[in-house]
């Protein structure tokens, strides 16, 4: 007996080939679109400020907030040269900067630290974290943009924190009861601060 001979196979439905691959591009794009929502909603959270929390251990910069003028921010006077030399503050200050007031020297500033401060501007009060300063900010005359300098004044009068930039260097001071060196969340607040007033 001859083998009965199979004729070729063919999708009895008709045109099953075609609907199969229409049903995969289908299913390729609801696939890309929910990728696509997916990576959108991230985004949308990454911009409305979702952030996680630093490791433990690391500092976290301080909000400041610039306050509105009153009459507390001119209690030392109008301007650094006046504020610096309030006789209410004027040995801390000298004490805050130790042997840069005086004069420059290697190691520290170029010139004395009250150079730094020659121009200023209006003093203004600032809440960083949860403690209010008096901010003194001013530069050398002639050299705002490499000479600046910014002291600090907590609203007792009792600690002063500065900065200055002198072409290129930065010098921290700290000044104040049980305080013998700047501590790493100091700095951080006088430049969260020197970040805000510039």
């Amino acid at each position: 007996m001859a083998p009965r001979r199979r004729r070729p196979w063919r999708d009895r439905r008709g045109g099953g080939g075609s609907r199969r691959t229409h049903h995969d591009k289908e299913e390729t794009m609801r696939t890309i679109r929910s990728h696509a929502l997916t990576i959108a909603l991230l985004g949308a959270l990454s911009a409305a400020g979702c952030v996680l929390p630093p490791p433990p251990g690391q500092l976290v910069r301080p909000r400041v907030e610039v306050l509105a003028a009153d009459s507390g921010a001119t209690r030392y006077g109008e301007s650094a040269a006046q504020i610096l030399e309030n006789p209410a503050i004027r040995d801390k200050v000298r004490a805050l900067f130790g042997p840069d007031w005086s004069a420059g020297r290697a190691g520290g500033l170029s010139a004395a630290a009250g150079q730094f401060f020659s121009t200023s501007s209006a003093p203004r009060t600032l809440r960083v974290g949860d403690r209010e300063y008096l901010a003194v900010s001013g530069c050398m005359t002639g050299a705002c943009a490499k000479q600046r300098g910014l002291v600090l004044i907590a609203a007792d009068g009792e600690r002063l924190l500065a900065r200055v930039d002198d072409g290129g260097f930065t010098l921290h001071y700290g000044f104040g009861p049980r305080m013998t060196a700047m501590t790493p969340p100091d700095r951080l607040l006088v430049d969260a601060a020197w970040g805000v007033l510039r």
